[in-house]
């Protein structure tokens, strides 16, 4: 922790260990009546294409067995998958100071100002109006301020498992996270305010 007022978490490899953490931390603490599924993929850097990665088949085929044990009704797991919800959560490139002609002057993620809704037209992220409604309602609720990332369009755009993930199983997804400096250096940077704040946004997410 660092800053004037301990305001900053520093540290090797918070992207994407922080988003685990507390997706971790929110699922033991929630207070929920159905069931409810955390997943921490391997080889996201790395493109998500092996048997333990986000392309593979561990998701789909735990939600199929998840499913056999709730009974043998037909369609049972797309009736599952249609009533579902996912948060797909990875690290938000926030705005350096240094640099702030790389973002679009109406996205700049700052730190500590809460957890970013990214947005992507050509489908790098898998946040669409129903996700993004859903996500801002459940802030709405907690109290949690929330902020918006568009990739400008004349730069290359980052992708996550959301789309993937999406894409494999049909599960409505969001693709949010906490704004970070120097993502991948050896010393990233993040708000701790942000940590705190998207772990009760997930934790009402899990309850509800």
């Amino acid at each position: 922790m660092i800053g004037l007022k301990k305001e900053f978490i520093a540290s090797a490899r918070l992207d994407n260990l922080l988003s685990c953490f507390l997706a971790c931390r929110a699922l033991v603490s929630c207070k929920n009546t159905h069931a409810s599924l955390l997943v921490c993929n391997d080889h996201e850097e790395v493109g998500s294409a092996s048997s333990s990665g986000a392309q593979g088949p561990f998701l789909k085929s735990v939600l199929e067995r998840l499913s056999h044990c709730c009974g043998d009704e037909p369609d049972l797991l797309s009736r599952i998958v249609a009533k579902s919800s996912l948060i797909s959560i990875d690290n938000a490139h926030g705005v350096h100071p240094n640099y702030l002609e790389r973002h679009d002057d109406e996205h700049r993620p700052v730190l500590n100002a809460g957890p970013v809704i990214k947005l992507n037209a050509n489908q790098r992220y898998a946040s669409n109006s129903h996700s993004v409604a859903l996500f801002k309602s459940i802030c709405d609720t907690v109290k949690v301020p929330h902020q918006s990332f568009v990739m400008r369009n004349d730069m290359a755009c980052g992708s996550t498992i959301g789309p993937i993930t999406s894409a494999e199983t049909g599960i409505k997804t969001i693709d949010v996270g906490v704004p970070t400096f120097a993502m991948h250096s050896i010393r990233e940077l993040a708000g701790s305010q942000d940590a705190y704040d998207l772990c009760k946004v997930i934790n009402s997410f899990y309850t509800r």
